[in-house]
């Protein structure tokens, strides 16, 4: 049962690329048409500092801590389970939280202070909120699953436009840089539609950016000379 879901977990992430490499082929025939319209180029700054002065903590960050809160954050109510409200009423806060944590804090001492929290909060609510009192809305979310995937994917890509700019804003360029997260956030959306867990998205999720990471290692460590 387990190795028939890894199986489609695996399909799932080569449909992914499957796509990427269909929007990356019409994106170049779209800006070798009309270049004017891309005109502004934007780069993730940080995760290029963060790669060469601390891969680990990139790797940690981009592989573990971003898959678990960012499906906790956006597909949690894609088919939810109890457990999957609580996880959504969870996240949202501890997301802010970390933005006021100490930034002279050392990086692992700030992921296992969110782990802590986490793991508390979670507990608290579990006991709390009875299933019983979730049934009506998880009937009601997945009554429209679909239509929450689509509009989670593009809220998931809308907030990956702050890893480029640091006030919020839409150009063509940005559309562009977008459009893959939209993507994988459909994608990661329907695994778990399909699989029925959320250890399956934050999976997809992991795997997608685990590779990414991987090569920006591997390229920055072999640098073209």
């Amino acid at each position: 049962f387990k190795i028939k879901k890894v199986a489609i977990l695996l399909k799932y992430y080569l449909y992914l690329w499957g796509l990427y490499i269909l929007f990356f082929v019409i994106y170049g025939i779209v800006k070798s048409q009309l270049p004017e319209i891309f005109d502004q180029e934007y780069e993730q700054s940080a995760l290029r500092t963060l790669l060469k002065e601390n891969p680990l903590k990139l790797f940690v960050l981009a592989v573990i801590f971003a898959p678990i809160i960012e499906e906790m954050m956006f597909r949690t109510l894609i088919r939810p389970s109890h457990s999957d409200i609580i996880l959504l009423i969870c996240s949202w806060p501890i997301f802010y939280i970390n933005r006021f944590i100490p930034v002279d804090a050392h990086w692992t001492v700030k992921l296992i202070f969110i782990a802590i929290l986490l793991f508390t909060l979670f507990t608290i609510l579990k006991g709390l909120i009875p299933q019983e009192k979730t049934n009506r809305l998880r009937g009601i979310l997945d009554k429209y699953r679909y239509v929450l995937l689509i509009i989670s994917a593009i809220i998931f890509g809308l907030v990956h436009i702050n890893n480029y700019v640091d006030n919020f804003m839409i150009n063509a360029s940005l559309i562009a840089l977008i459009i893959p997260r939209v993507i994988s956030g459909f994608m990661m959306g329907l695994i778990k539609i399909k699989n029925q867990n959320l250890i399956w998205s934050i999976g997809l999720h992991a795997i997608n950016n685990g590779f990414v990471i991987l090569l920006l290692i591997i390229g920055s460590s072999n640098p073209v000379s």
